[in-house]
């Protein structure tokens, strides 16, 4: 092989390899239960953990215009609120908001492991 392909092979493997890499990393950072645009919700009520889609939850103040600026009511019970919040990639609890260690690095507030 002269130099040049050589190079080519070279070239073309570094882009391959970069391609595999950033692919890689970004669907790894991606939170696999929001991955279709949806918001993960857990009932107050029931305890019921649901992915509700955008659509579905602007219907729901469409339909319900009074409830503007409240949570809104679970569609399994009927009877809850749903609070929006995140599950630990690493122990999969849920949670509203992660709590901070003195260093400020994010903290699973249920299981205490810390968040990538």
């Amino acid at each position: 092989m002269n130099d040049k392909i050589k190079l080519l092979l070279s070239i073309a493997a570094i882009v391959i390899c970069g391609g595999i890499i950033i692919n890689f990393v970004s669907s790894s950072s991606r939170d696999p239960d929001q991955l279709d645009g949806g918001t993960l919700f857990k009932c107050t009520a029931c305890g019921v953990e649901q992915l509700i889609d955008n659509k579905t939850h602007g219907q729901f103040y469409d339909d319900n215009p009074n409830m503007l600026g409240q949570a809104m009511v679970c569609p399994l019970c009927e009877k809850g609120k749903l609070a929006s919040g995140l599950k630990c990639p690493v122990n999969g609890c849920f949670y509203v908001q992660a709590e901070q260690m003195a260093d400020g690095r994010p903290v699973c507030p249920k299981c205490k492991t810390p968040l990538p």
